[in-house]
């Protein structure tokens, strides 16, 4: 679902809805931003109707030369796994003199007739900033507009901001600035066409060139990664002006990508940054550069294949997340909503039999939202698309993590292992799921298939994650509770696997470690 974009001012006309508002300045996107708007999509108003997931983003405010750390493209794909439906820029110069009373009362109650507002620990509004959270309660209270404040999230025990972001990419520390972001610093620019010196040295590269607008991370050379179709390539990334050849007015992203033959010229390229490995620096001859640039391939090669480091991914329903409680807290919102007239009773025991029919989330949705429509009184008109977009949005909300998972990350965060997660589903869903769990800050890297185009059991998306961390496939464990999506994939990938067995199921993979609890794998590693 696209994300529609306003401008608050006399030239457009905000649609007519109820709102679920998150308030903030929200320049690229990070983990403590996610949140933020996560508690905004699915909001309910006091009657129980879904609001309208809008985001209130203060534009143009004073604070010097930050450079945008996303394209607008890429920031709206982000907003849509978010469940955003609604991206509204409000000029700063139209409330710098707004007292905090009259931005909730002009701003949020006549203009965007807001439910419930979100919004971060430090968040401040009105002239000079007058306002704080506590304000926003007392003046919120007046309207019925309920308020949802986030605490600080934090990394490493250091909170987690946009300065932070930008302080990462200038040092060339994407280890830091991925976990801060949740996902890795990409650039995202379109390629243009260059000197073809590489191709003419048998390295052809593409060139994406930084206006003036956007953040560019420190110069030097760069272990990389590109994915184009259904395959991760390996690559290699100068971000620099290039003075040995001359140089460059603006600052470029000049990739090789390793084992690839294409024409890639006026597309929009994303190429992840994943580790420093020099400062760009002018060479004495060409062929010293081109000397260089080989030793480069070699490095980044390196880099990529880990450094002995273990990993420890995981899969998230009935691994990380107690799927069956969350499922059926859903379907019982659902049932809620649309059976009214039903006792609790019948509401759980309705609630049973869709979890049984669910199947563990093997099922074809489509057919299984019609027949839960068709158990709906015709009266109430609901289709099965319609329930399927609902469940999209509550789902999330109902997030259960296992008692033990938290605790379980922090300790293996503390023995010194790198933490990822892949997962199957919906963009939707599943990135809304890690959003609500807060587990973000606990791991290194997240891979969703949905935003993949490649999903589990196959080996790819197993070993995109472990060239994203950096950690090689053999020194990576994954704990999964599906016996072919988790276990046979990772297995393929040359993974170690551990099999967590939540639902004890009949089926038992050879040779595989099995356990029944979560914690249990510590012992196993």
């Amino acid at each position: 679902m696209a994300v529609m974009r306003y401008t608050l001012d006399k030239r457009h006309v905000l649609p007519t809805v109820r709102r679920a508002v998150a308030l903030g300045v929200f320049d690229g996107l990070h983990i403590g931003h996610r949140l933020v708007m996560a508690n905004a999509c699915g909001a309910e108003d006091t009657d129980g109707c879904l609001l309208t997931a809008t985001v209130l983003s203060i534009t143009g405010v004073p604070k010097g030369d930050m450079g945008r750390l996303l394209t607008p493209k890429r920031e709206e794909q982000l907003l849509e796994t978010l469940g955003v439906e609604e991206w509204i820029d409000l000029p700063f110069a139209s409330v710098r003199e707004l007292s905090p009373a009259a931005f909730v009362k002009t701003i949020l109650k006549d203009t965007l007739n807001t439910g419930v507002v979100c919004c971060g620990h430090n968040y401040r509004f009105g002239k000079n900033g007058a306002g704080n959270v506590d304000t926003l309660r007392q003046l919120c209270a007046q309207y019925d507009i309920r308020v949802v404040v986030e605490d600080m999230v934090q990394c490493e025990g250091e909170a987690v901001s946009s300065t932070n972001v930008r302080q990462a990419i200038a040092a060339g520390d994407m280890t830091k600035a991925a976990r801060l972001l949740g996902r890795p610093f990409s650039v995202e620019l379109p390629v243009q066409s260059g000197a073809k010196r590489g191709r003419q040295w048998g390295t052809p590269t593409i060139n994406q060139v930084f206006d003036t607008a956007y953040a560019v991370p420190r110069y030097g050379v760069y272990a990389s990664l590109v994915v184009l179709g259904e395959k991760q390539y390996r690559a290699v990334t100068n971000v620099g002006i290039h003075p040995t050849v001359g140089g460059v007015k603006l600052p470029q992203a000049e990739t090789w990508i390793q084992d690839f033959d294409g024409d890639l010229y006026g597309q929009t390229v994303q190429v992840l940054l994943v580790r420093f490995l020099r400062e760009e620096r002018q060479f004495a001859t060409v062929e010293a550069l081109k000397s260089q640039i080989a030793q480069d391939a070699e490095q980044a090669n390196a880099a990529l294949n880990g450094d002995g480091t273990k990993a420890v991914l995981f899969d998230f329903d009935d691994t990380l997340q107690d799927r069956t409680l969350a499922f059926t807290a859903a379907m019982e919102q659902l049932i809620r909503r649309h059976f009214p007239q039903a006792d609790e009773v019948k509401r759980r025991v309705l609630a049973q039999e869709l979890f049984i029919k669910n199947n563990g989330g093997y099922v074809d949705y489509d057919a299984f939202f019609e027949e839960f429509a068709a158990a709906i009184p015709s009266e109430n008109g609901v289709t099965g698309r319609a329930l399927y977009e609902e469940y999209l949005r509550i789902f999330p909300l109902c997030t259960q993590l296992y008692d033990e998972t938290v605790q379980v990350l922090q300790t293996l965060r503390r023995q010194g292992y790198r933490l990822g997660l892949i997962t199957n589903g919906h963009t939707l869903l599943q990135n809304r799921k890690l959003d609500k769990a807060g587990i973000r800050s606990y791991l290194d890297g997240v891979v969703v298939s949905a935003d993949e185009g490649v999903g589990k059991p196959n080996p790819e998306i197993f070993r995109r994650l472990a060239e994203r961390l950096c950690v090689a496939s053999q020194d990576c464990v994954f704990v999964g509770d599906h016996p072919v999506n988790d276990i046979q994939g990772a297995l393929d990938a040359g993974m170690r696997a551990v099999y967590l067995n939540t639902r004890n199921l009949d089926e038992h993979p050879d040779g595989v470690c099995e356990v029944k609890r979560l914690a249990d794998i510590l012992k196993e590693l």
